[in-house]
């Protein structure tokens, strides 16, 4: 496949493809990780977050990116806290 896209494509852009194909498995075995050692998830809702997992894989990409802009948040508004003191 690798070749097929290259020959189509030339160096620079399956280059490209390739890098933002390896980021999204490491994202998503991030999202994954951290969904299924989030000790904020409710027992009851548990089945969903693993039917999720499986057959949306975008899912967990989307959680770790959401999660990760609410600790930047999170961050920010203490460290102002803190200054404001």
């Amino acid at each position: 496949m690798l070749r097929f896209v290259y020959e189509q494509l030339g160096f620079f852009p399956t280059l490209l493809i390739s890098v933002l194909f390896v980021c999204c498995i490491i994202f998503w075995m991030a999202g994954v990780a951290g969904l299924l050692a989030n000790s904020d998830r409710k027992k009851p809702t548990e089945w969903l977050t693993y039917v999720l997992i499986i057959f949306v894989p975008p899912y967990p990409i989307i959680w770790l990116i959401v999660d990760i802009f609410k600790q930047y948040w999170r961050i920010t508004r203490k460290s102002a806290q803190i200054k404001s003191l």
